[in-house]
């Protein structure tokens, strides 16, 4: 077996994201239309709440929107949509009012608040930067000025929340003086390790944005709202390791670095959970909503057939927020695939999203797939409350029971992780929880490193990865059809079930569709929960 590392693609796929147009944005809403846009006849169709959050969550929270200002990101400098950023974040502390209409699903999450769930939109500022500025400059203490492209740019987004005060960089300072904002504090030439000294006391130690400085149109907002550090540094630096030392046991890490296993197992040995989101906006409007989360498709007494062989496909990467925020239900590869429900598939999510973008999650139940032979099935993604190495990981029991507690409230019961060993001792914290059926288990530098063993814990399975369906080195729909037509078909034994990783990124709603064409009459596939089912009802253990 040729073991391959796992491609660096939790920010592939903005290229893809960047391409998309705004003609997706002006369908919803005009940037001439100065009025506030009604949220149609029936108002609110979803009831929702004031956002809610577990006992322990390291997610802030404020109140629910009821108006959005609306902001067209065409219209607008990265410089001022940095500072556009800080505003959004500032005002999110109290009640979110900026949603910014970005390439991707920002459109279709804007369009759902309006029809569902009666949020107004103003579109007065969407290509005014001054005019927006002047309209909340009463809400505000002033601005931190900074430099493009500097490390300083840190200091000021963590600085930001702490003081009321937006981030402007200096080529944009002549059109704040013209507001009437005054400068809080210039902070252009200031280390990180200052801003540390003089205010990591004030800082919200249960999360942080590890964010470069170029990508500070992105994430930022929420850094600014939540009071989070926001920095970057090799992950390996005395910096980084300064400012995870500062962190709460169970804090969770926004944003992505340059190697994804490093990341993790630094972060891991911190007790610090990985959400990858460097690429997403919105998140202190999206968080604050309070909306039930339940998946509409359970089926846990599937029939039994004899004398088949049982497939799985899993797609990857749903732990990714900037991508089932951004793109996942944009592109026609993945969940806005029109040929998405013409077979059982189960799809990784972040049950994080209950509490990042309720809303969001909600809308990819109700539309899931639910009729015979085309049903969509979510699983919480990797590893469970965010993404962590088990046996690196240095508070794993609680880690567990929290994972647990988000599966709950996103109505989830299996759970996928990718991890580096199948250790008992790594994996019964997890299944010790009654919400947690099974594991689906990937190892790092292999998905299918296990090549489908199935393993029992607590009674309850742990199965790993078969064959993947990935583009390159792995298997394409036709090889990988042959290998499974000629897998055992005795239901009583392992080997007799298949659990299928597809990669996203290489493959498609369209290659499951593909591979399925080329099965036998004799290989039957299942979504995750029918599969988990069968499994303990077939096999002796």
């Amino acid at each position: 077996m040729v073991i391959v590392k796992k491609n660096q693609k939790k920010s592939n796929y903005s290229l893809l994201i960047l391409l998309i147009t705004a003609v997706l944005n002006l369908f919803y809403g005009c940037s001439e239309d100065s009025n506030v846009v009604d949220s149609g006849k029936n108002g609110s169709s979803i009831e929702y709440s004031e956002p809610t959050r577990l006992l322990g969550s390291p997610y802030p929270a404020s109140s629910k929107p009821d108006t959005l200002y609306i902001i067209e990101d065409p219209n607008f400098t990265d410089s001022q949509l940095i500072t556009i950023q800080s505003l959004q974040g500032l005002l999110a502390q109290t009640k979110p009012r900026i949603y910014r209409l970005s390439p991707g699903s920002y459109s279709d999450w804007l369009y759902d608040l309006k029809s569902n769930y009666g949020v107004k939109t103003i579109y007065t500022y969407s290509a005014d930067f001054e005019g927006l500025l002047k309209h909340f400059k009463n809400e505000i203490d002033g601005y931190i000025l900074t430099k493009p492209g500097q490390t300083s740019i840190h200091y000021a987004f963590s600085l930001a929340g702490l003081v009321n005060s937006i981030v402007v960089l200096d080529n944009d300072e002549a059109i704040i003086k013209e507001t009437g904002i005054s400068l809080t504090e210039d902070v252009r030439n200031k280390p990180y390790e200052d801003f540390i000294t003089r205010y990591g006391d004030q800082v919200n130690k249960d999360f942080l944005c590890y964010q470069t400085a170029s990508k500070a149109k992105f994430l930022s907002d929420y850094a600014v709202f939540g009071k989070g550090f926001f920095f970057y540094d090799g992950i390996r630096s005395s910096l980084t390791s300064k400012v995870f030392s500062e962190m709460n046991n169970n804090a969770v890490l926004l944003g992505w670095g340059t190697s994804e296993d490093q990341l993790v197992e630094v972060a891991s040995s911190n007790a610090i959970i990985v959400d990858a989101a460097d690429w997403v906006v919105n998140l202190s409007t999206l968080s604050n909503f309070g909306v039930d989360t339940k998946q509409l498709n359970y089926n846990n007494n599937p029939d039994v057939l004899e004398k088949v062989h049982t497939v799985c496909f899993l797609m990857t990467d749903g732990d990714n927020i900037q991508w089932t925020v951004g793109g996942f239900k944009e592109g026609s590869n993945w969940y806005g695939s029109p040929n998405r429900k013409k077979a059982n598939i189960g799809w990784t999510m972040a049950p994080a999203l209950t509490e990042l973008a309720p809303t969001v999650l909600k809308k990819f139940y109700d539309t899931a797939g639910r009729e015979k032979g085309g049903k969509d099935y979510f699983v919480a993604g990797p590893s469970g409350m965010g993404y962590i190495f088990p046996d690196q990981y240095s508070d794993l029991e609680n880690f567990a029971v929290k994972t647990a507690e988000y599966m709950k409230k996103a109505d989830m019961r299996i759970l996928n992780i990718i991890g580096t060993t199948v250790k008992e001792d790594y994996l019964k914290p997890f299944l010790e929880q009654e919400q947690i059926d099974a594991i689906f288990f990937y190892y790092y530098y292999s998905y299918v490193g296990g090549e489908g063993n199935i393993y029992w814990v607590n009674d309850k399975p742990v199965i790993t990865g078969r064959y993947q369906l990935w583009g390159g080195e792995f298997d394409g729909p036709e090889t990988l059809a042959d290998k499974i037509n000629i897998m055992s078909k005795d239901i009583t034994y392992s080997k007799a079930y298949s659990l299928i990783p597809v990669h996203v990124w290489t493959e498609s709603v369209d290659d499951v569709l593909t591979t399925i064409n080329h099965f036998d009459d004799n290989v039957r596939v299942v979504t995750p929960d029918e599969f988990v089912a069968l499994i303990r009802k077939n096999i002796q253990h």
